[in-house]
């Protein structure tokens, strides 16, 4: 049975990842769900590949020689600030999570990733109304210098909280957990920053 038939062009993905194995299975998963994907194994490479092509997501590793994925990103911002990105990694630290947010992350997975939840999380990110990933992306377009630092700041806790909210569908164990913080911090940022849980799930 052929695809050919769909008029509307298939998103094109550029996936990063120096394993050879993890990147040829991610890959060939990725098609079979009727994505445009184009591979590149080092960070060098997938630079050269976006100046010549146009791509709607990259995914990428965190850990590689040479270039890690988050100066991969550093580097990638300074031709391409809206472009969403999602890191996979199987050695993620928080700071890394910080950082990779703070450079338009449109989501961080671990590493192994199941194949649904993979494609989950890219359908997601690629779903015109993904109000989430708009969100974070307009709060740090790395070519925006003149909001405040502090305004910054705040619209990146506020999509930390309502992406987790919209994530766990509002479990607050779940939500905790994710953030690493306690009931009351969450409460009084959710007051501080005018986050509803009831107006999350209307607007979904």
């Amino acid at each position: 049975m052929t695809m050919t038939s769909d008029p509307s062009p298939r998103p094109h993905v550029l996936l990063l990842d120096d394993d050879h194995d993890v990147l040829g299975a991610n890959a060939r998963f990725l098609r079979l769900n009727n994505l445009d994907v184009t591979v590149a194994d080092n960070p060098e490479r997938a630079l050269q590949l976006i100046k010549d092509s146009a791509f709607d997501l990259v995914i990428t590793d965190l850990r590689m020689p040479d270039m890690s994925g988050l100066q991969f990103a550093t580097a990638l911002r300074e031709t391409q600030p809206l472009l969403p990105i999602l890191f996979l990694s199987a050695y993620a630290v928080i700071t890394d999570v910080v950082s990779a947010m703070r450079l338009g992350a449109a989501d961080f997975l671990e590493k192994p990733v199941e194949p649904d939840i993979l494609i989950e999380r890219v359908t997601h990110i690629l779903a015109p109304h993904q109000r989430a990933a708009a969100l974070q992306r307009v709060a740090f377009d790395a070519a925006d210098q003149t909001a405040p630092f502090k305004n910054r700041v705040h619209a990146y806790e506020r999509y930390l909280i309502e992406h987790a909210l919209v994530r766990f569908d509002g479990r607050v164990s779940d939500v905790l957990n994710a953030l690493q913080i306690n009931r009351r911090t969450l409460n009084d940022k959710m007051t501080k920053l005018g986050i509803s849980r009831h107006s999350l799930k209307a607007q979904d």
